[in-house]
């Protein structure tokens, strides 16, 4: 039994509303993170275009500097 009117009352509140305060944040920080990844991929789509485009680009033609499949073929054909 309590005598003189109970002052764990205020006590259990604020240990509550301290509690709700924490989750709170928490959440807010994984929204902010979340928000983060979500900015991080629209900017992945985006290269992840580009690249695609640039590889296209790049497949059609051919690199002067990289000896020919078919002339490396046949010099090694003479050397047999």
């Amino acid at each position: 039994m309590q005598a003189g009117g109970g002052g764990g009352g205020d006590a259990g509140d604020t240990r509550g509303r301290h509690r709700i305060q924490a989750e709170l944040k928490k959440l807010e920080q994984e929204a902010r993170f979340l928000e983060e990844e979500l900015e991080e991929l629209e900017k992945t789509d985006k290269v992840s275009a580009a690249l695609q485009e640039l590889m296209v680009t790049t497949e059609s033609k051919a690199d002067p500097l990289l000896p020919n499949y078919w002339a490396c073929m046949s010099i090694l054909g003479q050397m047999v």
